[in-house]
């Protein structure tokens, strides 16, 4: 069983410039080391429990990636906690509760944007390092899990940095982004600041907060279109009002899951989200002649696909005729339309296996339906 590491500030001596004011400065929590005994990932986990004020922190050192997964899938994890407060661009409450409830599995697969971030973690770290060389950078890639167990809140930090001048550790997380995100997504338009995405954001205040941290910042590795990599570092201060919020707000997530209760459905963008919670039908037909409003609705559902149906028809008949006047053009124009029409070569490929509900509707029968 590995020894359990003990986070120590050093004297530090630095303070990075940003346009983000008011950090805080907290107190490390005092640590202690216990010896950890479960079975599978956390055989070989060191632990340690933490006591900041009433939290008690473990850190888990899970064998591999599954066993990772599984640790998280306990908590609300920092990547995802701004999704409590409404302000996460890919989860939404609803989401996070299927997940968490087990009704969605977690995607266990790498997609693209994870690949690239993951492959270009050591690339930061050798960045910063090369950058600001009087700095300390620990960087392990163990996938240390950090987790309060009371408020069922976990992380996984990136990196951890001692900066001469600057007083205790600090947690530094690692970003990737294009060219096109960052000018989007992470830059004043007007005054050029670089300013982290709120969820970004809230996920290194909570590795900060969880690991004893006592300030946080975030490394982004920008790619541009010319293929090279642009780092930024930017502080993101450790607001405790916020902190205060958001525990208070996963404890109410958990309150609601123990309850059995679920979170309103947005339905703007938990729409695949739900389809997947119900993919599997079983053998029943239900009454909800009652509901007027879903009566409504599906009529209007109804309407929309045959709408749709008609449209593509008649988009259908509309095309040849586009190209006919085209000729093998690959592109032209009219007085008020650029048209372009290049031949593309499609390579065959293999439908993944999937699971899903079509879904049909007809009028009821005149004896049959209910008269509203």
């Amino acid at each position: 069983m590995g020894k359990a590491e003990r986070l120590q500030p050093r004297a530090t001596g630095h303070r990075t410039r940003s346009h983000l004011r008011g950090a805080s400065r907290l107190p490390r929590p005092k640590c202690r080391s216990s010896p950890g005994n479960s079975r599978d990932a956390r055989r070989r986990s060191a632990r340690r429990r933490a006591r900041s004020g009433s939290a008690v922190i473990e850190i888990i050192h899970p064998a591999d990636r599954a066993a990772w997964l599984a640790a998280r899938q306990q908590d609300v994890t920092a990547s995802v906690a701004a999704a409590v407060l409404g302000a996460h661009p890919y989860t939404t409450p609803y989401g996070l509760w299927a997940e968490k409830t087990g009704r969605l599995d977690p995607d266990a697969e790498e997609t693209e944007a994870m690949e690239r971030g993951n492959l270009l973690e050591p690339v930061a770290v050798t960045m910063v390092r090369k950058r600001h060389p009087d700095w300390t950078v620990i960087y392990k890639d163990d996938r240390a899990y950090y987790r309060d167990t009371e408020r069922r809140i976990g992380a996984t930090p990136d990196a951890f940095v001692e900066i001469p001048g600057r007083p205790g550790r600090g947690n530094m997380q690692i970003k990737t982004a294009s060219e096109a995100a960052f000018r989007d997504f992470w830059q004043d338009p007007d005054t050029g600041d670089i300013i982290p995405p709120t969820w970004i954001a809230v996920q290194a205040i909570t590795e900060a907060k969880l690991t004893g941290c006592a300030y946080a910042m975030v490394a982004v590795v920008v790619v541009t279109w010319r293929g090279n990599l642009r780092l930024h570092v930017v502080d993101v201060p450790l607001h405790e009002k916020l902190w205060i919020r958001l525990t208070a707000e996963v404890g109410r997530f958990w309150a609601l899951v123990d309850s059995g209760g679920e979170p309103d459905v947005d339905w703007n963008r938990d729409g695949q989200v739900v389809l997947e919670v119900y993919q599997n039908s079983y053998l029943d037909r239900r009454d909800m002649s009652a509901d007027h409003d879903l009566d409504v609705l599906v009529g209007k559902y109804k309407s929309l696909k045959e709408a749709e149906a008609q449209a593509k028809k008649q988009a259908e008949v509309l095309k040849p005729q586009i190209i006919y006047a085209l000729g093998n053009s690959e592109a032209g124009y009219t007085a008020g339309w650029e048209i372009t029409a290049r031949t593309q070569q499609r390579e065959a490929y293999e439908v993944r296996s999937s699971t899903m509900r079509p879904l049909r509707i007809k009028p009821r029968k005149a004896e049959n339906a209910t008269n509203f």
